[in-house]
C-alpha cells in the first residue's frame, strides 16, 4: 500500500536532494499559509477526508474519531491545535495518519504538498528566539534552496503541553 495518495508530488530532483551521508524524507503539509514537515517514517498513510464523529467534552483540537478499515482512531485538527480558525474541508484537505507509540492517530491538514529528501546537514534546531511553547512544537527547520520548512514534533501535535509534562514525569 502506498503511504501517500497519487495527488502528492514526490521530489527527488537535485534541487531538493542535498548531498550528505544522512538524509531524511519529509512529508510537507500546509496549515494556513505555512508549510510544515514531518519525518515520513512516522506517517502510516495520507487519506482524503472521511466522516469524523465528534466526542463530547473533548479538547477543541480533538475533532473526534473515524473508522479506518475497521480501526477506530482519534482525529486531531491541526488548524485548531495551532490556534487558527477552522476552514470548510475541500478537495485538498487530507488526514495524515501517523503511528505514534503503536497507536494510529489522524491529523487533519489543509493540504499535503509533497515528499522531499533533505540532508541532515540542512536541518537546524530551534531558532534561539522562539518561545518555550513554540519550542515544544518545532523540532527544527529544514533549509531548502527556495524555502524553509518547519519540522514539527509529533508528541506536541498529539498531546497538549500539560499532557506532555505528565508524560515526561
Amino acid at each position: 500500500m502506498d503511504i501517500i495518495d497519487n495527488d502528492i508530488e514526490q521530489e527527488s530532483d537535485n534541487e531538493n536532494v542535498l548531498t550528505s551521508t544522512e538524509s531524511k524524507q519529509i512529508i510537507v503539509f500546509r496549515i494556513g499559509k505555512e508549510d510544515y514537515g514531518l519525518e515520513i517514517e512516522k506517517v502510516q498513510e495520507v487519506i482524503r477526508m472521511k466522516t469524523i464523529k465528534k466526542l463530547p467534552r473533548s479538547p477543541k483540537f480533538i475533532l473526534g474519531v473515524m473508522n479506518l478499515r475497521g480501526n477506530i482512531i482519534p482525529v486531531i485538527g491541526l488548524r485548531q491545535k495551532f490556534g487558527l480558525d477552522p476552514l470548510e474541508y475541500n478537495e485538498f484537505t487530507r488526514i495524515v495518519v501517523v503511528n505514534h507509540h503503536n497507536k494510529l492517530v489522524g491529523m487533519v491538514v489543509d493540504e499535503v504538498n509533497k515528499v522531499i529528501t533533505v540532508s541532515e546537514d540542512n536541518i537546524e534546531g530551534n531558532p534561539d528566539m522562539v518561545r518555550d511553547s513554540t519550542k515544544a512544537l518545532v523540532r527544527g527547520v529544514a533549509k531548502l534552496e527556495d524555502q524553509v520548512i518547519i519540522l514539527v514534533q509529533l508528541d506536541y501535535l498529539i498531546y497538549s503541553l500539560d499532557e506532555l509534562e505528565h508524560l515526561e514525569e
